[in-house]
């Protein structure tokens, strides 16, 4: 795991604002004065008689030191300063400063707690999340995201080392998904992947678990003769031999000997996927590597300028078999996840006529989601299919903004129960404006920019490792979506809060009293998706075990021995 996060010169503001509360003891610290009501919990003026209710403290504003003379051991806080950011939920206070007191690793008085550099009142609990680690669930593969299309510009980038940095020393992702881009001319292509993959190495301390999967067969095995289609429905598919049969040989032969090609240059894949979204095809407006294949090869009807047409297509289940059939013999064989559908609903369209024996894990995307209308009771159906077959699900593509890849991880990961989740686009195309939200990350030619699905990806990933399984963690408040991971040797527990609502909710997080009393270390991170927080390291978590979640946000609870 890595606890700290450094994005760069873009996002260091960002990054550096929190909200929630570290303990200190009474005995020591800033006094109050004369002013008995300061720094108490508030909601109205009423409250602080002569003082005023400032992001839900008990203070005054200020523009000097001289404002905060008669607070005893206060400051005045600029605005813009985190531990003021951090009182008022994330967002930048109206007044230009607030009277506080400064902490940093001395004491608060009693009622109040140290956060980001300042005290500020505990919040009474207004939720309750309950940990139980006796009730385990899935074990972790990883989160991670797609390196397909911009490998050359990612090793070419004239801040190359910091982007690299940010991709893996810094996100908690361990999962690399790539694309299999052989082809028989161009093998010295493979050499920006064998970097990247050795990068991230190198900035894990170990291998990141791989999963290579093809977006289109070369052109000379599609029936329309290129690996883009566009509209192309009828040929975006695999050519047919002389005899009319598909040539499933020359499909498991190209994979085979992709596999080798990789292989000499030092890449050998965890997992492969014959075929990214067997079951999509781009329109015509929008050219893009794609294949088709029925989950058995038959007929399908279309409607191709206006007219229903029936088409003839290769079926997955026969491709895949020949491909598993041509890797026998191989040094290092993959395994085999399948079958990477568009979209969760359309595995139940291929599970039947697939062999999973021959599978090492289920594999499909999110996409056709909305994040705010997810049917989770067809979703929990697909866990259930993992767990009968006793196959692990992948989530494996998918784009969403900041909040929504934050809620859809949850689904994914508790509602499912799968055991990783990647995000489309780890590094957006040098094309794509700075502000491109799909992406964990965008760049142009000069400068890279972390965006807000890393965050969301981040809050889960960079305090968990593979191997950590999910443990029971329930609310009592419909808009949090919680989850909890334990590490093997039960040393470590990592708490996700998602709160997709808009209320602001304090809420108390509570583990099992006996692993809580060994957990002597905690680390408390958090994003507000609608504020200035970004991954905001916020101090260790209080003994009352009270954080504050504002509406649209996602905080991270870690502790340890």
């Amino acid at each position: 795991m890595t606890a700290h996060l450094r994005t760069g010169r873009d996002c260091a503001l960002a990054l550096v604002c929190g909200c929630l509360m570290a303990s200190c003891s009474p005995s020591e610290g800033p006094q109050t004065g004369s002013q008995t009501n300061w720094l108490t919990a508030c909601r109205t003026d009423a409250d602080c008689d002569d003082l005023r209710c400032l992001c839900g403290a008990c203070t005054q504003s200020c523009s000097a030191e001289s404002s905060c003379a008669e607070l005893t051991g206060a400051s005045c806080i600029p605005a813009e300063d985190v531990g003021a950011v951090a009182l008022c939920g994330g967002e930048s206070p109206s007044n230009p400063g607030l009277c506080l007191p400064r902490c940093n690793n001395a004491q608060c008085e009693s009622g109040t707690a140290c956060v980001a550099g300042v005290c500020t009142p505990i919040p009474d609990a207004a939720a309750h999340v309950a940990v139980d680690t006796s009730t385990e669930y899935q074990t972790l593969v990883g989160f991670g995201a797609t390196v397909a299309f911009t490998d050359d510009q990612i090793v070419q980038h004239p801040e190359k080392e910091a982007l690299l940095d940010a991709m893996f020393a810094e996100s908690g992702v361990d999962v690399l998904r790539l694309r299999n881009c052989y082809e028989d001319d161009n093998e010295g292509d493979l050499a920006a992947v064998s970097e990247i993959l050795g990068a991230a190495t190198e900035r894990l301390g170990r291998p990141p678990t791989t999963l290579m999967t093809s977006w289109s067969p070369p052109a000379e095995l599609k029936a329309n003769g290129s690996r883009d289609c566009a509209g192309d429905y009828a040929t975006c598919t695999l050519s047919q031999l002389g005899d009319g049969s598909y040539d499933y040989a020359g499909f498991a032969a190209y994979w085979r000997a992709s596999l080798e090609a990789y292989a000499r240059a030092g890449i050998q894949p965890d997992y492969i996927s014959i075929q990214n979204n067997p079951n999509w095809a781009p329109e015509e407006s929008d050219a893009l590597e794609a294949c088709l294949f029925l989950p058995t090869e038959g007929t399908t009807t279309l409607s191709i300028d206006g007219s229903d047409v029936v088409v003839e297509y290769p079926g997955y289940a026969e491709a895949l078999a020949a491909v598993i059939g041509e890797l026998d013999g191989l040094a290092s064989v993959p395994m085999i996840a399948a079958p990477e559908v568009s979209g969760f609903e359309v595995v139940s369209e291929y599970a039947s006529s697939l062999d999973f024996s021959q599978l090492d894990a289920i594999s499909h995307h999110m996409f056709g989601t909305d994040p705010a209308a997810v049917d989770d009771a067809a979703l929990a159906a697909l866990g259930e299919l993992g767990r009968e077959q006793q196959r692990p699900l992948l989530q494996t593509e998918m784009r969403a903004d900041g909040l929504g890849t934050a809620v859809l991880m949850y689904y994914v990961l508790a509602v499912e129960g799968a055991a990783a989740y990647l995000q489309n686009d780890f590094v957006g195309t040098a094309y794509d404006p700075v502000e491109d939200t799909p992406s964990l990350i965008s760049f142009e030619p000069e400068e890279f920019a972390i965006q807000d699905p890393y965050h969301a990806m981040r809050h889960y990933a960079i305090h968990t490792d593979p191997d950590w399984v999910r443990v029971s963690a329930t609310s009592d408040a419909d808009e949090l979506l919680v989850t909890a991971w334990l590490s093997p040797d039960e040393d470590a527990v990592t708490v996700v809060v998602v709160n997709a609502g808009q209320t602001e909710l304090d809420t108390e997080i509570e583990l099992d009293e006996e692993l809580s009393d060994a957990l002597s270390s905690s680390e408390v991170t958090r994003t507000v998706f609608d504020g200035i927080e970004r991954s905001a390291q916020l101090g260790a978590l209080p003994p009352e075990g009270v954080v504050r979640v504002p509406g649209r946000s996602i905080v991270t609870v870690a502790r340890w021995r």
